[in-house]
């Protein structure tokens, strides 16, 4: 084992969280895409937020971005933390840290597990988000394929615990295939996270990806398929259809999704 763990807490915290500018000197966990708005989702920070996109982008930053502080768990602690928030969501489930990650192991998608930060890579450009958008389409047909039998459903349920999900995985194709650059920070700032899901409501959400900061090939891949699956699992009894940010989070972290923290809250 690796690594001093990190608390379900923590966890919960960092797929809770969405954007919007932290203050000076706050140290908190986070995850690499997220989404905006009351309504939105997102990947690399993960704060909800009243807040609009405008005086987000032109607010100064007075520290480096949580971007560039934040490091990479290991599998260990994550499955460490996974089995805590279980606990509490799906009680009586009784997983172990071991079984969770063995689930992981088991459920790990490539197109997932990417080094999110660093300075590799280069400034985005549309041909590579037009591959991105390519590999995440194939990657979307070949689960949409397996039906029941795909680990991203599997995933879905077991952080759900829903006896019955839908999975619209053409209105997830669709956002993939519309999702765009902010390279002007009319949508973030772009300071605690790298693509995000925004919009007026779930079903209206659009993916915006920072189009000003370094990523290879395999991240902006990784950005962009985390964010489309963002609203693809929906509840099929009565009241709201969408799950919670936490809940996809957590779905995702299943599969492999990056989980990022700031260095300091990572030593607590």
């Amino acid at each position: 084992a690796a690594g001093p763990w990190l608390s379900g807490k923590a966890l919960k915290e960092m797929a809770t969280r969405q954007p919007r500018a932290r203050p000076c000197g706050a140290g908190s966990s986070f995850s690499a895409g997220t989404s905006r708005g009351g309504q939105g989702k997102r990947k690399a920070s993960t704060r909800r937020s009243g807040q609009g996109p405008t005086g987000a982008a032109k607010s100064k930053s007075c520290r480096k971005s949580v971007t560039e502080e934040a490091i990479t768990l290991n599998d260990v602690q994550v499955a460490e933390a996974l089995a805590q928030v279980l606990e509490t969501t799906r009680p009586g489930l009784g997983l172990k840290p071991v079984e969770v990650y063995s689930l992981m192991q088991h459920w790990l998608k490539p197109i997932l597990k990417a080094r999110i930060l660093g300075t590799i890579g280069r400034i985005p450009s549309k041909a590579m988000l037009d591959e991105a958008k390519r590999q995440v389409l194939r990657f979307y047909a070949r689960e949409q394929a397996l039906g029941d039998h795909s680990d991203v459903v599997r995933a879905f349920y077991l952080a759900s615990g829903e006896a019955v999900l839908r999975f619209d995985w053409s209105a997830a194709m669709a956002r993939v295939h519309r999702a765009k650059f902010d390279r002007r920070r009319e949508i973030d700032a772009w300071e605690d996270c790298l693509a995000m899901t925004s919009g007026d409501s779930n079903a209206k959400a659009e993916i915006y990806v920072c189009g000003t900061k370094r990523f290879t090939q395999r991240a902006l891949a990784s950005l962009l398929c985390h964010e489309g699956l963002h609203n693809l699992a929906r509840r099929a009894r009565i009241g709201n259809p969408f799950l919670s940010e936490e809940l996809e989070h957590v779905a995702m972290a299943l599969l492999g999704d990056p989980q990022l923290v700031q260095e300091a809250s990572a030593r607590l």
